[in-house]
Order: C-alpha cells, then sequence, then structure tokens
C-alpha cells in the first residue's frame, strides 16, 4: 500500500474520541486544586497532539512500541514548552536544563498536593505541571491500549483508575456528570471499533447484515442512565470508617497530641527555584532591627534528609498564650521585648506558623500549638486558615562571642540525639570537618570556623542550579568536588559536620529579613525563603549561624564576628541583614528582570498554546481536504468514481443529510437529490457519475482502464457542484459546524 493510499486510509475519529473519553474523565479531579481548567486546557492540546502523532505513526506501520515512545516524546516536548520555554533553545527546542526544570516543577507539585488538603491553592504552576503529566499518561495508556493494541475493551482500565481518584485519594464522590460522559464516550469508542472489525470481516459480503450504530448508541445512553440512576440504591459499607475524619463538632482535634509532617525543604526549594515572588507574610514590629522569621526546626537527621520529627502538641500546648523559657537560655541573660503584628497572605496555606525566635508570647486564633522542645508552633486542625492574621512578644537575647566561648557543655538530653549521625554518613564529611576546625579549641571557635569556611574560604559558590536535596552522597559531593548550592546544601552540610564534632546541631527553615516598605512593614516573600543551622550552647540554648554566601544572606550574625575575648561587647542577636546585605540589591535586580523575562516566556508559552489550539481546530477541516484529494486523485476510472462517491458520502454526513449505507448507490442517489432538490446541471452530472460507479461495482471486468482528463474534470466539477447543493440545504449552522468539525471522520464505514 503506498503512502497515499494509506493516508486515504486514515481515521484519526476513534483514537480522538478514545483521546476525548479520557480528557472528559480527568474533570473528575477537579476537587484537588483550586483552578482546575488551567490543567484541563493545556491536556486537551498536548494529549490530542500525542494522540494525532501516534495515529500516524501507526498508519506507517511503525512498531507498537516505537509508537508509544514518540507519543512520550512529544508529551515531554509539550509539557518542556508549557513550563521550561524560558530555559529551552529558542524557546521550543529542549535542553537538559529545560527537563531538569520540568522535572522539579512535576516534583514539586506532587509534593504540595501530598502536604495540602485539596482543593490545594498554592503552587499552581508546579500543581498544574503534575496534573497534566498525570493527565497525559492517562492519555497515553488509553491510547496504546485502545488504537495502540487494538484491545479497545481494555480501554476502560485507565478511565476507571483515573474516575477512582476522588474516591480513593479524596475521599469525596464522582461527579455523576463526568462519570456519564466519559462513559457514553467510551462505549461509542467501543461501537466504532466493533464495528469496524465487522465491516473488515464482512468485506466481500454485501449481503451480510450490517449492526445499526443508532441501536447501540441508544442501548448505551440506556445503560449509563440506569447505572446513574441506580447507583444510589446499592449498599455499601463505610469502607473509610467514620467518626475519624474529624467531622464532629469542637475543632477537629479530639485526641490528637502528636503530628508527623511533610519536610518543609520541599516547600522551600519550590518557592527558591519558581522564583514567583510571591508576598507571604506581612509584619509590623517595634524592633529597632527586623532579623529572620523561624517557622519549623528541622531535628532529626536520617540515612537521607534533615527533617522535623514527630511533634508532641497536647490541647495543654496551645499556641494562644504565654510560652515556657527557650530551651537553654538562662534568666541571667538579658535582651529586648519587641511586639509584633502578623498576617498571612491568603495564598499562603501553611501548617506551620512563621515567628521570631524565641517568643515569651503569641494572640492566634485556631488550633495551633507549640512544641515543648523546639517550640515551633504547628496546626492540628483539619486545614490551616488563610490570611491569618496573629501577633506576637519576641524576645531577643543579648548574645556575645565570650558567653559562646566560654558555655559549658550541654547536658546529655541534648547532646545526645542531637549529635546522633546514621551510619551512612561519608567518612570525608567529618575529615574535611576536623581538617577545617584544626587549630579551634572551643565548639563556638570550631562553629565560627565551619561558617567561615562555607562563606568565603572554602571556594563555595551559592546558585539555585544546585540539585536539591540533602543525601549524604549530595552532601559529600557539595563539600569536596562540586562545591555550588543554595541554603539547604549550606545549612545541611554544615549542621552534619557540626554534629560529626560533637557540637549539637539542626537545621531551621524559615524566611531572611524582609524587604522594608515604605509605610514602615517589613514584606517576607517567597523569594526570602531561606535555612540555616543552629548549635547549641548551655546557658544560651540554640544559636543561630549562616554559612550561606553573604550575596544570598548579607552579613554573618554579629556575635560571629566578635573577638571571643571581647567579654564587654553586647549586641543584638544581629543587626538588620537587609541593611548589610548590599549584594543583596543586585539579586533583587537580576530577580526583577528574571521576572520581566519570566513574564515575556509566559506570554511566549501562552500564545504557543493558543496557536496550538488554533491548529488543532484546524486539523480536522485540513484532514477533509486531504481526503478529498486524494480521493479524487484516482489513476483508474473505478478508482475515480469510488473516491468521488465515497466524498458524496462524506459530505452527507458532515452536513446531517441522511445516506441510506444499506442501499445501492442508485437509491442512495435518489436519497440526495430528494433532500438537496440539485440544478439539471448537477443532476446530470450525478447521473454520470452514478454510471460510473454502477460499472465499477457490478460489471464483470469492472472498469479498469485509466480515467482520462475529461472525465477526471467532469467527475470533480460534479463532486464540487453536488457539494455545494448539499451545503445549501443543510442548515446554516450545521452547514458550518460540518465544514470545520467533520463527523465523517468519526463515521468510518458506518455509511458506506
Amino acid at each position: 500500500m503506498t503512502w497515499v493510499e494509506r493516508l486515504r486510509a486514515w481515521r484519526p475519529g476513534p483514537p480522538l474520541l478514545a483521546f476525548l473519553a479520557a480528557w472528559v474523565a480527568l474533570w473528575s479531579w477537579h476537587g484537588m486544586v483550586t483552578h482546575p481548567a488551567a490543567f484541563w486546557m493545556l491536556t486537551l492540546p498536548l494529549g490530542a497532539a500525542m494522540v494525532l502523532a501516534g495515529s500516524l505513526l501507526r498508519l506507517r506501520r511503525v512498531p507498537a512500541v516505537v509508537v508509544a515512545g514518540a507519543q512520550l516524546a512529544v508529551g515531554v516536548w509539550g509539557l518542556d514548552l508549557a513550563f521550561a520555554a524560558h530555559t529551552s533553545l529558542l524557546g521550543l527546542v529542549p535542553t537538559p536544563a529545560s527537563l531538569r526544570h520540568v522535572g522539579l516543577a512535576i516534583y514539586h507539585g506532587a509534593s504540595a498536593l501530598d502536604a495540602y488538603s485539596s482543593p490545594v491553592a498554592v503552587s499552581p504552576t508546579a500543581t498544574r505541571a503534575m496534573l497534566v503529566a498525570c493527565g497525559l499518561l492517562v492519555v497515553l495508556a488509553v491510547d496504546v491500549l485502545g488504537p495502540g493494541l487494538r484491545r479497545p475493551s481494555l480501554v476502560a482500565l485507565p478511565l476507571l483508575v483515573t474516575l477512582a481518584v476522588p474516591i480513593s485519594i479524596m475521599r469525596m464522590p464522582l461527579s455523576l456528570l463526568v462519570f456519564a460522559a466519559s462513559a457514553l464516550l467510551f462505549l461509542r469508542y467501543l461501537a466504532i471499533e466493533n464495528l469496524d472489525r465487522f465491516g473488515a470481516w464482512s468485506t466481500g459480503s454485501r449481503s451480510a447484515p450490517r449492526p445499526v450504530l443508532a441501536l447501540l448508541w441508544r442501548v448505551a445512553l440506556t445503560a449509563v442512565a440506569v447505572s446513574v440512576v441506580a447507583a444510589p440504591l446499592v449498599p455499601v459499607s463505610g469502607t473509610f470508617g467514620s467518626g475519624n475524619d474529624g467531622s464532629g463538632g469542637g475543632d477537629g482535634l479530639g485526641p490528637r497530641t502528636s503530628l508527623v509532617t511533610v519536610n518543609p525543604l520541599i516547600e522551600m526549594r519550590r518557592d527558591l527555584v519558581e522564583e514567583s515572588h510571591t508576598p507571604m507574610v506581612m509584619a509590623r514590629t517595634t524592633a529597632r532591627s527586623t532579623a529572620y522569621l523561624r517557622t519549623t526546626v528541622l531535628d532529626q537527621l536520617t540515612s537521607d534528609e534533615w527533617r522535623p520529627s514527630t511533634r508532641t502538641l497536647p490541647d495543654t500546648n496551645s499556641a494562644n498564650g504565654v510560652f515556657p523559657p527557650p530551651p537553654g537560655l538562662v534568666s541571667a541573660v538579658g535582651g529586648t521585648t519587641d511586639r509584633w503584628s502578623l498576617r498571612l497572605s491568603p495564598v499562603v496555606v501553611t501548617p506551620w506558623l512563621p515567628l521570631p525566635y524565641p517568643v515569651r508570647r503569641v494572640s492566634v486564633p485556631g488550633a495551633w500549638r507549640y512544641d515543648d522542645r523546639t517550640l515551633d508552633v504547628a496546626y492540628v486542625g483539619r486545614r490551616p486558615p488563610t490570611a491569618l492574621a496573629y501577633t506576637a512578644t519576641s524576645f531577643t537575647p543579648t548574645i556575645t562571642a565570650a558567653m559562646l566561648s566560654t558555655a559549658a557543655r550541654p547536658p546529655t538530653q541534648v547532646s545526645g540525639p542531637m549529635t546522633a549521625l546514621p551510619p551512612n554518613v561519608p567518612a570525608v564529611l567529618e575529615a574535611r570537618a576536623r581538617e577545617v576546625t584544626r587549630g579551634a579549641v572551643t565548639d563556638f571557635a570550631k562553629a565560627v570556623a565551619l561558617q567561615d569556611w562555607f562563606r568565603s574560604k572554602g571556594g563555595f559558590t551559592y546558585s539555585l542550579s544546585q540539585r536539591s536535596g540533602s543525601g549524604m552522597d549530595l552532601l559529600a559531593h557539595f563539600v569536596t568536588d562540586d562545591r555550588v548550592g543554595y541554603c539547604e546544601q549550606f545549612a545541611a552540610a554544615m549542621a552534619v559536620m557540626g554534629r560529626a564534632l560533637g557540637i549539637p546541631s539542626r537545621v531551621a527553615v524559615g524566611f531572611l529579613d524582609g524587604s522594608h516598605q515604605a509605610d514602615g512593614s517589613v514584606l517576607y516573600s517567597s523569594d526570602d525563603r531561606h535555612a540555616w543551622p543552629e548549635m547549641y550552647f548551655s546557658g544560651v540554648g540554640w544559636v543561630r549561624f549562616e554559612p550561606t554566601p553573604g550575596v544570598r544572606s548579607g552579613a554573618s550574625p554579629t556575635w560571629s564576628r566578635q573577638s571571643s575575648v571581647a567579654v564587654g561587647a553586647t549586641a543584638a542577636p544581629t543587626a538588620s541583614p537587609r541593611a548589610s546585605r548590599a549584594p543583596r540589591v543586585t539579586t533583587s535586580a537580576a530577580g526583577r528582570s528574571s521576572s520581566r523575562q519570566s513574564s515575556r516566556h509566559v506570554g511566549w508559552s501562552v500564545l504557543a498554546v493558543l496557536a496550538l489550539l488554533l491548529l488543532l481546530a484546524l486539523v480536522p477541516a485540513g484532514v477533509r481536504l486531504l481526503q478529498r484529494q486524494r480521493r479524487l486523485a484516482g489513476r483508474a476510472a473505478v478508482d475515480l468514481g469510488e473516491g468521488a462517491w465515497e466524498e458524496l458520502r462524506a459530505t452527507a454526513l458532515d452536513l446531517g443529510l441522511s445516506w441510506a449505507s444499506d442501499r445501492s448507490p442508485r437509491e442512495q442517489a435518489r436519497g440526495v437529490v430528494a433532500q438537496v432538490r440539485p440544478e439539471p446541471e448537477v443532476t446530470e452530472g450525478l447521473e454520470q457519475l452514478l454510471v460510473l460507479v454502477e460499472r465499477g461495482r457490478y460489471a464483470p471486468q469492472g472498469e479498469s482502464a485509466a480515467a482520462d482528463p475529461g472525465l477526471r474534470d467532469r467527475t470533480t466539477r460534479t463532486v464540487r457542484l453536488c457539494r455545494e447543493a448539499m451545503t445549501r440545504s443543510a442548515p446554516g449552522e450545521r452547514g458550518r459546524w460540518g465544514r470545520w468539525w467533520p463527523v465523517s471522520l468519526w463515521r468510518g464505514r458506518e455509511g458506506q
């Protein structure tokens, strides 16, 4: 079979119908995010492109495995175009950097969907990338099982999995409308595929009975209607249990006194990499100089990462009230007390409450509890509130280098768990820690030596391009060979090396000092997300250090820049890091440039998606035009006549005119004339075409002669005039719709 014959036989309708069933089934995921239309509309063109690519490749008899691989490549290209065009070559060609950006977006989206209750409002770009990627996998599964492997009944499997998501994961009812629409589309696809098989089986036997698709369609409608009506009548047990969902009275706390949380580093990575500049916390304070806001503490070092330990949050630890003294800080240490008024942005949904550390009192509504060991505040209700306003009274201890240098050894209950290391810590980390701190006598001197090595002496570079995570092999590579990373790597590495030296260490997550606004408030945005190490010194407690280079973090803490013999030196924890962070101005300018560049890329991506949608809208009409040209390009008179007659049949189907598939060509011609009432010239040409068709079908030897130019011109003119007459006879709306969305592509052999 030549490529022309294959193109004439191309039937993209059934694969697109199966794709449409999968796309409608994805509507059941509407409860996952606050704006589901964004991922629906992006999945539509990308999924259609995958399906059309697979259909064309199957037309060329390409092996199924190769077709699936090519479709996967098309899907990856679409994701790259939608989410990483600004890092692609010319905005179109994927690069390793752009593919990594797509992977990170999907990873962060999965983390956000796992961390927050549905519908998720945070990180819309990442969650959209995650849902689009999953949607394209559903489309790929449907196309491979159905049109690819020619097992149309197996298409039900990915459809059922898709429809089960709201029930099994979100535990919400399935929309009956979505179920009915996807079921009807699936049954329609199943009927068309089986009719095509029947047509292929009965070729040559014109007396064989042919199933009527209209009857099958009515059966499908009846079956779906019965299932929708009968579903509520089927008794089911409480699979998910009762009384455990917090749906009873009160605040939903019940006996809940502990909390196992999602690692907050996931959110920090997402915000820093996306560079969305999202406002997160607005604060007003009486403090003369502001400092970091802390959200939580990662005090547990596993074989893979730093993460929060299980928090103990009894009702007696309500955050709305007075807090206990910070662990390790003695009352003899003086300091200053300041008032803070804070408000979370409406887009922020967080289980951790941003606060200065330490605090003496907090006034916050809702089910917020503090942990005795860490004094971070977590939400134990069902869903954290948004646009939350609260106040805090902070205490800023006066810390000096002399105090830290002369601190006694930490108590066992602190040094034991806070110096513990997993067995897979690479030996190079401890060896490098001892090498860097050689000559330092006190724990404080060792901590300063580590901090200075990371900030300036060790040749490290701050960059968001470094891989995320704090796995042991990654940290070993970071401190030995690569030496490129962002705050997560710097904080995690210094804390691990501190523990290797016997210094109680942990990682804190929160915000750098924010941007001071003209009205006197301080804005903490997603660009200010940060991680830093804290080390324990008896008498003072947990003390912040800053290993991240100054281009990002500004000046290091004041006590780490003092002489350890300057006993009389006094200081607040630090001067305003923003004030001393001159390089940050350049970073902010770069951020604004990056924002403008990202906006341009987003604009181009939107235009590209719109152009793709327009292209896809023109595809059916373009396919019909190609079909018409191929049908009228037959070399033999027999092929020319059959092609012309098939074109008239397709036109009748497109325009909604009746075409008796079980009648002879002459009876079909009479039916067309009765509906169209053409001019005499059209009727005469139709009669000549009918003779040509009947000779080809019923003559003993057929009509094998080549079609001369005169016959070809007459036949082409007859088809054109007949189509014009049929179009004029069709209702205006149906005529326009039939031109741009020809149903003959879907009807296949039904009307032949």
